[in-house]
């Protein structure tokens, strides 16, 4: 039969069948006397073995070297690589569909669940993603996530929003060290076992909080942490 013959045949183009001739998975056959290729039942079979393996994740290169030697120790090598390779791949795509899920339900699409979890407003959002970029290799961000997540913590955090948002020039030095001691308490219970930003680090979050701040917000961000007491372990 000719090639346009074997295509129609097997449900694919002609072009499909001169590709996979050039990508060395499928053999030429012979030519007749006046060039044509003479293609056979067999070539059929072939074509559509490869067509199947292709579809089941195979390379063309692999579905070709799997058609033409099929059953052989190393079909079953290659078998088991492309097997391992979908596993994968389901396993990451599984995981992609539990984030968009997650995003989509607290309408946070784009961030990590970590930035999510640091996003109180919308206008968190920036430092928050930098925050969680930051601490994106640590092993305990899905802890720090799953505190900060907390019902109790969450409101306790809202709570301490809220007494941000009302700084203003009449808010005293005073105000502002008990604010900061009640932050740090927060972030000591929530982000105790994650280690202290670099000063480059702070400074780009200190650059992205500055922007919708007044000044005596500023002057809060600004302030120094006083340093945790620690009970003196016993010998």
């Amino acid at each position: 039969m000719r090639i346009s013959e074997l295509a129609e045949l097997a449900g694919v183009t002609v072009r499909t069948v001169r590709y996979y001739h050039q990508a060395g998975a499928l053999p030429e056959p012979p030519r007749r006397p006046n060039g044509y290729r003479d293609y056979t039942a067999d070539h059929l079979v072939s074509l559509l073995r490869i067509s199947q393996l292709t579809d089941s994740g195979l390379s063309l290169a692999q579905a070709g070297a799997v058609a033409a030697d099929s059953g052989s120790p190393s079909t079953e090598e290659a078998l088991d690589e492309v097997d391992r390779a979908l596993e994968a791949k389901i396993t990451d795509l599984t995981a992609q569909r539990e984030r968009l899920a997650r995003a989509r339900a607290g309408r946070h699409v784009g961030l990590s669940r970590a930035a999510a979890a640091l996003s109180l407003t919308p206008a968190d959002i920036p430092v928050a993603v930098a925050l969680a970029h930051l601490y994106r290799d640590h092993p305990q961000i899905d802890a720090f996530a799953d505190a900060l997540d907390d019902p109790q913590m969450r409101s306790a955090l809202v709570r301490l929003q809220e007494r941000f948002d009302a700084i203003d020039e009449k808010t005293g030095d005073t105000e502002l060290e008990q604010l900061m001691e009640q932050a740090q308490s927060l972030v000591d219970e929530v982000a105790g076992g994650l280690p202290s930003l670099t000063e480059e680090q702070m400074q780009v979050i200190l650059d992205l909080a500055d922007r919708e701040l007044n000044d005596r917000q500023k002057d809060f961000m600004r302030l120094e942490p006083r340093p945790q007491s620690h009970p003196r372990e016993e010998s």
